[in-house]
């Protein structure tokens, strides 16, 4: 399993960050291209491939990629 975030649309909002049932993400001191200060993900094996990240992201730029 992998989480991406595609740093070309995300605009910093935090919501994957508020909710995530398992703290997945921090907000980082990094910032994209466009200035925005971007989430990272800090506890991809404590992910339970929930999808809230996905789903409430406005921006359509995490994918949760499950394999196998």
């Amino acid at each position: 399993m992998r989480i991406n975030i595609d740093e070309r649309y995300c605009q910093g909002c935090s919501i994957c960050i508020h909710v995530c049932p398992k703290n997945i993400f921090q907000l980082s001191g990094k910032r994209s291209k466009r200035g925005y200060l971007m989430p990272e993900v800090i506890n991809e094996k404590d992910c339970i491939q929930c999808g809230l990240c996905e789903n409430y992201c406005p921006d359509i730029c995490i994918n949760v990629v499950r394999m196998g």
